[in-house]
């Protein structure tokens, strides 16, 4: 106990020492010595004491068996234990405590060229919260017990399919009843062919009653055909594209008519996979645009639309002759840290914590990163798993830092900023990122832009697309697209000259894929993108048929300073520069006279960047409204808004902003629609120059 002057401060007197007793009473110290005036019997808490439920022994209460809380009041349910006093807990055992001070967890880290997670970490799995525990939510459904996803693999005319659910169940002795469009089975596969007229719907059960729904499924045959009657667009092969950069499905689905009118051959989405969401700001950003690249599920319920809206933007887009095209990202997924649960780290002797973070469909996601508190079903540190993908810990490789990028062993097995790495050099892996691929093909999507296609091993990626291939009948699509992002830097005799360097894109790569029984015809399809145009068209020693090559003026990442590429006086990077004449000239060149072009086959898929304009006030993220501070709800003071804009208007000419600044101001650059650049596009594709603007889907004012 402690002293009071008589003026009602405490003090502590005898050197700061503090004096203890057992009972309480009356004391006096009297020259260092507790002296006992009065002393009072021992009283448990509770009315009555221990609430009937405990014993009280020396004034604390001995509860009952299931029974916590000073005064025994609280009781938990029979398949629950009473832990540290104070809650019930599902299990055998209680829950290991949080780390103590600001200690997180470290481990599933690489030791010396070990590449794979612990087995051990196998045991972390089913980390989802249980239906009907506090941390639930609807959207997690019971993925404490079962996951799934479909496999989709088409006969050699694409018109008939074999839908396999593949379900894994925590309770390796569950009975699963998979059920095909409402109708139950127990048999994992079932047929489908054109008579399937529209998605069906795939949802698992087990005899526990846990059960789990997926994404519908689509079929490529319900997909519109395209068909140009004009223009020199090679079955799909040849063409512009616009990289319509953070633009919302349906926006597209607007443009999609003037796209159409102009003569591009597709549309680029942003990443249109399950993603990373926060209710607070990250360095001022709200859901800065980075986000949608890391990955939480495979489902296709993004933050650019949800799968329905993504399937009516496809319909409508190929109905007007208009293909759509996906940046998948296979390397990884979110970032070290970013899960729902709660992180912490030591900032320089300050402990700061962060909450954890959502996912666009809602689906629960774990990692290893900075936690300090162990999983409450395993009651082992977190590690990584993503349920509605049906990826779980030892699908990933152990952490590793990326040090060195004249590494292949680097490149490969690092973690690319702190993103989980995936296994990709498992079959398992391989299967699911098919998988994937396959389903966006189904849906209508005619190909992929590959982000980060470097740090997955050339090997790897002949893999998936061994697979790909099977899935299709032994063929892919006829008009399928596949470019990768390989930037070269000063590596460029790694993985583009030198075949025998052991990570090399050119000549290994081609001949890898031959060698997997890919027919010279779809190996033509599998491209890289040559971030190495305009500045120097040739970095690639000609080790790669141009034909499979395709090239750009700025890029997305080039905008943020994401990358390490250059065009020096041969390009210009539209946000950044603000030089409308010179951006335009350079695009108006990569279709009338690009740098370095050897033949009319060079280079046939050409991009065009169109993205959006930083705000008044420098913020980079996306203006589509989730990146608006009143979404904000946990440290808001530094939030840097960026409210909707609209991206398509119909009354805009090219590099008109689509928000009210109109010219170099706020919204969407729209540089797809400059009349310049068309008439160049046009020209190259053999498409008649002599039309309106009407013709083309422009104002009368567009010059």
């Amino acid at each position: 106990f402690l002293f009071n002057n008589g003026q009602g401060q405490w003090q502590h007197p005898n050197n700061a020492q503090n004096f203890l007793v057992e009972d309480p009473g009356i004391y006096a110290v009297v020259g260092g010595t507790i002296k006992v005036i009065k002393k009072y019997p021992k009283v448990c808490p509770g009315t009555p004491p221990c609430s009937n439920n405990g014993i009280c022994i020396n004034g604390t209460c001995q509860c009952k068996k299931g029974y916590y809380m000073m005064d025994c009041s609280k009781h938990c349910q029979s398949n629950e234990i009473v832990c540290d006093n104070a809650y019930c807990f599902k299990g055998d055992k209680c829950p290991e405590k949080p780390l103590p001070g600001c200690q997180t967890y470290h481990d599933g880290v690489c030791s010396g060229s070990e590449t794979n997670m612990p087995s051990s970490f196998a045991k972390r799995r089913w980390q989802t919260p249980e239906r009907g525990s506090p941390l639930w939510k609807p959207s997690y459904q019971d993925f404490s017990h079962l996951v799934g996803y479909t496999k989709v693999q088409y006969d050699a005319s694409h018109t008939s399919a074999t839908v396999e659910f593949l379900v894994e169940t925590k309770d390796p002795n569950a009975k699963i009843t998979y059920i095909f469009d409402g109708q139950s089975t127990e048999s994992s596969t079932k047929k489908f062919d054109q008579s399937t007229t529209g998605p069906i719907s795939i949802s698992a059960s087990l005899d526990s009653g846990h059960s789990i729904k997926l994404d519908d499924v689509d079929f490529i045959w319900n997909a519109p055909v395209v068909n140009h009657t004009t223009g020199d667009y090679q079955n799909g092969q040849k063409g512009a594209i616009v990289q319509m950069f953070q633009w919302k499905d349906e926006e597209i689905e607007k443009e999609c008519h003037m796209l159409s009118k102009a003569g591009y051959l597709g549309v680029l989405l942003s990443p249109h996979q399950e993603q990373l969401m926060s209710m607070e700001p990250e360095r001022g950003a709200l859901n800065p645009w980075y986000y949608a690249y890391q990955p939480t599920s495979y489902s296709l319920n993004g933050r650019m639309g949800t799968r329905d809206d993504l399937r009516k933007m496809i319909i409508t887009c190929r109905s007007l002759g208009v293909r759509i095209y996906a940046d998948i990202v296979a390397n990884h997924f979110t970032g070290n840290g970013n899960s729902i649960d709660q992180h912490r780290h030591d900032n320089g002797g300050t402990c700061v914590y962060w909450p954890g973070k959502n996912a666009t469909g809602g689906s629960p996601f774990f990692n290893q990163g900075y936690n300090y508190k162990p999983n409450v079903n395993s009651d082992l540190p977190p590690s990584q798993e993503y349920p509605m993908a049906a990826i779980g810990p030892m699908d990933f490789h152990c952490e590793r830092p990326l040090n060195s990028w004249n590494s292949g062993f680097d490149l490969n097995f690092g973690w690319l900023v702190s993103l989980t790495d995936l296994k990709t050099d498992s079959d398992r892996v391989r299967e699911r990122i098919a998988a994937y691929m396959t389903d966006l093909l189904s849906i209508g999507i005619s190909g992929f832009r590959g982000d980060a296609m470097k740090h997955m091993q050339p090997d790897d990626h002949v893999a998936i697309f061994q697979k790909l291939v099977r899935n299709f009948g032994g063929s892919l699509p006829p008009d399928f697209l596949y470019w990768g992002e390989v930037l070269a830097g000063g590596e460029a005799d790694m993985l583009l000259c030198n075949p025998d360097s052991g990570y090399n894109y050119g000549s290994y790569f081609t001949t890898k894929l031959i060698n997997a029984g890919i027919s010279n015809d779809d190996v033509k399809k599998i491209k890289l993108w040559a971030a190495w145009y305009p500045n120097a068209p040739s970095e690639d020693c000609h080790q790669i048929d141009r034909w499979r090559e395709s090239i750009m003026n700025d890029d997305h990442d080039q905008q943020f300073g994401g990358n390490s590429r250059d065009m020096h006086s041969r390009g210009s990077v539209l946000v950044l520069d603000r030089n409308i004449d010179a951006h335009r000239s350079f695009e108006v060149r990569l279709f009338s006279n690009p740098y370095e072009q050897e033949s009319n086959n060079d280079w046939p898929i050409r991009l065009v960047l169109s993205s959006y304009y930083f705000s008044a006030e420098g913020y980079v993220s996306p203006p589509d409204g989730l990146s608006d501070c009143s979404l904000c709800t946990i440290n808001c003071d530094d939030c840097q808004s960026v409210p909707y804009i609209p991206a398509s208007v119909d009354d805009r000419c090219g590099y008109e902003a689509s928000g009210d600044g109109r010219l170099l101001g706020q919204g969407y650059t729209l540089v797809h629609r400059d009349r310049s650049i068309i008439m160049a596009m046009r020209q190259w594709m053999g498409l008649s120059t002599s039309v309106s603007n009407r013709d083309l889907g422009l104002p009368d004012r567009c010059q």
